[in-house]
């Protein structure tokens, strides 16, 4: 039994951890640039410095019209 707990502490290093923690990170973007993928894929055009969160098919129109007042 305690060399089963002496095992564990392998897995508690600090690099392991660090290894973990990017590994977590490349599977939430390879999750994501599917996600992104599936969505251009279905004809939505993806701009890439958007976030992938964000709805992209609303086009905002330019505001015309609106009086610029002159600085003192």
């Amino acid at each position: 039994m305690e060399g089963v707990l002496l095992d564990i502490d392998m897995f508690t290093s600090p690099v392991t951890v660090l290894l973990g923690l990017v590994l977590l990170a490349i599977g939430v973007c390879g999750i994501l640039l599917g996600h992104m993928a599936d969505e251009e894929a279905s004809g939505k055009r993806i701009f890439w410095a958007e976030s992938p969160f964000t709805d992209v098919s609303v086009i905002e129109t330019p505001v015309e019209g609106v009086p610029y007042r002159l600085a003192a």
